[in-house]
């Protein structure tokens, strides 16, 4: 099946008239799935009507019992990502610690995004800011 950007993305931005693109390129995807995760990532679960599965659990309760807490968020964030962004498969998380500050939330998220013609994989980077937001790149 032929990668697209999500049907959302498709309406806000359908191209210019009469021409229609069947697929998308590598880069569009990336940056498509790149802008579900920031979403995702910043969404406290049950904040989202439509699925209280949404998101993940609350960031400060993380931190509160770290280093006990990072292997179940580090569940429920691989769980959300495989619920959530079915165009990534092979969905890896890991916990990045931070030399400097034990507090410090980093998680690098690995995956593949299957084409029909290709694989290719892929990397982000996270960490929690100082404002409460997870940063993705």
């Amino acid at each position: 099946m032929a990668m697209r950007p999500t049907l959302l993305e498709r309406l806000r931005n359908p191209g210019p008239p009469g021409e229609r693109k069947m697929r998308a390129s590598n880069r569009e995807i990336v940056d498509s799935i790149l802008k579900n995760l920031q979403l995702m990532l910043n969404t406290t679960q049950g904040n989202c009507l439509t699925d209280l599965e949404y998101g993940l659990p609350h960031l400060t309760t993380v931190q509160s019992e770290m280093p006990v807490s990072v292997r179940g968020f580090l569940s429920a964030l691989k769980g959300s990502l495989e619920r959530c962004e079915p165009r990534l498969k092979n969905v890896r998380v890991q916990h990045v610690p931070s030399r400097d500050n034990r507090m410090e939330l980093r998680f690098q998220i690995s995956g593949l995004i299957m084409d029909e013609d290709e694989r290719t994989s892929v990397r982000f980077e996270t960490c929690l800011t100082d404002d409460g937001k997870m940063e993705i790149r």
